[in-house]
């Protein structure tokens, strides 16, 4: 059944929304920053995985309080909550489908042990909980969607273009990260292995993957608020 709400219950969603997003991310990265492995983790912040989660943390308790409280800087708000959903969704994205097969098979040799559990909800908290939380609080309670435009959907990626060029320079320089055993933080990105051209091959498929998927969404939004004006928002229930 299709439902209309109007935005005055975004408020009150909204609230409950990002408080579970900032409670859920800090949860998140304080377990998989401190406990992983049973050691503080050195090259933490060399996934892009707990970067974006750092990002989604700092927006909601810091920067979107901030951007509410003041009107002179409410028009930012439905890039930078484009923006920050994106990123974190990528980190979704690439976990389930270039990710999780390899960690599924490791998992199925691992002793059910209290760690393992720990780390486990740890893993569906920071790469499946948090992205969809962040999705729904954007979905339906991220004011001024209409004021998106195609060029937000290019954007945001400048985040993540800047997190490669960083990792392939440190990559360069032989630094070695501790828990992988290498110096790149996922397999696809490691040149040495696979060649650069696989490496390429990959990063250009996520990008375009995600660029259509930004001009899709506002391409979408822009189609509800057609129909249905900008004071809704178009609910399944």
């Amino acid at each position: 059944m299709l439902a209309l709400v109007p935005t005055s219950l975004y408020g009150r969603l909204g609230a409950v929304l990002s408080a579970l997003i900032v409670i859920f991310s800090l949860i998140g990265l304080t377990i998989h920053k401190d406990f992983y492995a049973g050691k503080k983790r050195k090259g933490f912040f060399c996934f892009y995985t707990n970067l974006s989660n750092l990002l989604v943390l700092v927006y909601f308790s810091l920067v979107a309080p901030r951007l509410f409280s003041l009107s002179s800087l409410h028009a930012l708000i439905p890039r930078m909550d484009f923006a920050v959903m994106m990123s974190i969704m990528l980190t979704f994205c690439v976990f389930h489908g270039m990710i999780y097969p390899s960690v599924r098979i490791a998992a199925e040799h691992a002793p059910h042990t209290r760690e393992y559990r720990i780390v486990v909800c740890d893993n569906f908290i920071i790469h499946y909980l948090v992205p969809w939380l962040v999705f729904l609080y954007w979905l339906l309670c991220s004011p001024g969607k209409a004021a998106l435009r195609a060029a937000d959907a290019l954007c945001w990626t400048a985040g993540p273009a800047v997190y490669l060029l960083v990792i392939l320079l440190r990559a360069r320089k032989g630094a070695m990260i501790e828990e992988t055993r290498s110096p790149y933080p996922y397999p696809f990105l490691d040149a040495e292995h696979f060649g650069a051209a696989f490496v390429a091959r990959s990063c250009a498929l996520i990008y375009g993957v995600f660029v259509l998927a930004g001009f899709t969404l506002i391409a979408l939004i822009h189609l509800l608020v057609f129909w249905f004006g900008d004071g809704h928002m178009l609910m399944l229930i």
